[in-house]
């Protein structure tokens, strides 16, 4: 445990004194290979995952499952999460709201980095292109960068699970993550757990056809909900009303 505080401590002091982006990436994904080369300092977290139910609630679902925090900096600039990969779980293709930084912790992770060819600026609508493909094993990291430049997908090839341990700066962008689908074209906003609920709502009520529906949305508008919420509310409208989305 003692490892892992002092690469917190070390990637708070590189944040606060290294404000280029390229350096702070550089710097920290020599302090992540460090610390991802060997596995001791992950047992406390381990216990803790299955004996520590405090722990285990403290937990804040999110679209991965097999998420768990490790740590959240007092300042805000970074959080620190492991994911546990099962056999053969492939990761759907997505981008990040921050920059990134990833490692093996334990087994192999496949990574595969991708670039849009469109403008983006047809809703719902992405052509991607795949620009590189790494094999990780423990020690060895990758980075991301925020938004259309931070597209790639991971998974675990093996027959037993593998762990990565994801380190991401401050969000640039809340509230939602895209998904992409390349042998459709197609991407979506994929929302954490707290919203899903209502953006599925608003969805349907946009098909319906119905004056009532309209009715639900304004309404619901006028409760000022979250901005990627309330953007997903604004489209469903404008199907209702014939109107072109962006």
């Amino acid at each position: 445990m003692d490892r892992f505080n002092d690469f917190c401590s070390r990637f708070e002091e590189l944040l606060e004194h290294q404000p280029s982006l390229s350096n702070r990436i550089e710097t920290g994904r020599k302090l992540l290979s460090e610390l991802t080369a060997q596995m001791d300092w992950y047992t406390s977290f381990m216990e803790r995952m299955l004996l520590d139910r405090q722990f285990r609630e403290s937990q804040r679902p999110t679209l991965w499952p097999n998420e768990v925090t490790l740590h959240r900096s007092p300042s805000g600039s970074f959080v620190v999460l492991s994911y546990i990969w099962d056999a053969y779980l492939t990761d759907t293709i997505h981008d990040h709201g921050s920059w990134g930084i990833v490692g093996t912790l334990y087994g192999t992770i496949l990574e595969r980095k991708y670039k849009r060819k469109d403008d983006g600026k047809t809703e719902g609508y992405a052509n991607l292109q795949e620009t590189s493909f790494v094999s990780m094993r423990p020690g060895d990291t990758i980075y991301v960068l925020p938004l259309d430049e931070g597209i790639h997908r991971m998974e675990n090839p093996a027959a037993s699970p593998s762990i990565s341990i994801n380190l991401y700066g401050k969000s640039m962008r809340r509230g939602y993550t895209q998904f992409f689908y390349p042998d459709q074209n197609a991407v979506v906003r994929a929302y954490p757990p707290k919203a899903v609920r209502e953006v599925l709502a608003v969805k349907a009520l946009g098909t319906t056809g119905k004056p009532w529906a309209g009715d639900i949305l304004k309404r619901f508008l006028n409760q000022g909900p979250p901005d990627p919420v309330r953007r997903e509310c604004e489209l469903a409208l404008r199907k209702l009303e014939g109107k072109p989305t962006p």
